[in-house]
């Protein structure tokens, strides 16, 4: 499985860059004496006999760190998030006598999520979308949204800081009222220069997280009463997850997805549909990013058993 997985973070693969490894995981699959086939989308797909599948990305996000391990973790860009679970499932397909689940090897998760809408509209069935989660099945995930808000000041020399209006206090003042009402992360924020001049500009991205009992349009309404302009884009409402009882019987534990994963359009196209893998979310997209190779492990082993134990 190690072995797998150095291969896999080998190979790096932005969003809009997954040909490499998808052509290695197509070769890997048939050397195996499988015969997957690459849809429109540039997705990898691997159909079984039964209607449950296993699903996950092949895009990361940009390089940060270097893949290494230290005996129990792996670390890396992209060893989470999601070339863990990619190892798990090439792993675990070594051990299959007969195909019984599905394989579907994703392009284009963490930009617009083309590459799970394209899949999901095409087949039917029950998903598990192999994300960080621990081994935890996901109750639901959480809706998701991004903003961008723009301030404009009246610039002076810094000297005279009580004469003008400064675009970086209104943005702070306007953040600090919307975060007594709403959860979301400051994702950037940009203003100012090194003139010695009040600031008369500032933009800043939010990125926000909301449950079922948020109303949109009152967010929205909010937005609309800053002292600023804003712009509402990337909106997808929360979603609840089904119980897929193969893998459910080996989870362990329940959580709550807090950011948007490609289960998004699998159940918004009729699919049955939870997210369940190796690894922590919390340090992906970060340096400390790292997966337990006992999870990959337990991961596989637990694929395997449910490529068994599925009714076909």
């Amino acid at each position: 499985m190690l072995d797998i997985l150095r291969e896999l973070m080998s190979i790096e693969s932005p969003s809009g860059k997954e040909d490499e490894l998808r052509n290695y995981i197509r070769d890997f699959l048939r050397n195996e004496g499988f015969t997957p086939e690459t849809d429109d989308a540039g997705n990898l797909v691997l159909e079984g006999r039964s209607d449950l599948w296993f699903v996950t990305h092949l895009d990361t996000v940009e390089v940060i760190s270097e893949f290494r391990v230290d005996g129990s973790y792996a670390y890396g860009t992209g060893v989470a998030d999601a070339k863990g679970s990619i190892a798990a499932m090439l792993s675990a397909v070594m051990n299959f006598d007969d195909l019984n689940v599905g394989f579907a090897f994703l392009v284009d998760e963490e930009e617009g999520g083309s590459g799970s809408r394209y899949f999901s509209e095409n087949f039917s069935g029950r998903a598990v979308v192999m994300e960080p989660t621990e081994l935890k099945t996901a109750e639901k995930q959480l809706g998701s949204a991004e903003v961008i808000l723009e301030f404009r000041g009246r610039a002076v020399h810094g000297a005279y800081w009580d004469r003008g209006e400064n675009a970086i206090e209104k943005a702070i003042e306007e953040i600090s009222k919307l975060r007594k009402r709403y959860r979301f992360s400051i994702q950037e924020f940009s203003g100012g220069s090194n003139l010695y001049a009040v600031p008369d500009r500032c933009r800043v991205r939010l990125s926000f997280i909301f449950d079922s009992d948020t109303d949109i349009s009152t967010v929205k309404r909010d937005l609309e009463s800053i002292n600023g302009e804003f712009e509402f884009f990337d909106f997808y409402e929360p979603i609840e997850c089904d119980v897929i009882e193969e893998v459910e019987r080996y989870s362990k534990g329940r959580i709550v997805m807090h950011s948007w994963t490609d289960a998004y359009h699998f159940k918004k196209n009729g699919w049955k549909v939870t997210i369940w893998g190796p690894g922590d979310l919390i340090d992906c997209h970060t340096e400390r990013e790292r997966v337990s190779l006992r999870e990959i492990q337990e991961a596989s082993q637990i694929i395997e058993r449910v490529n068994r134990e599925v009714v076909c």
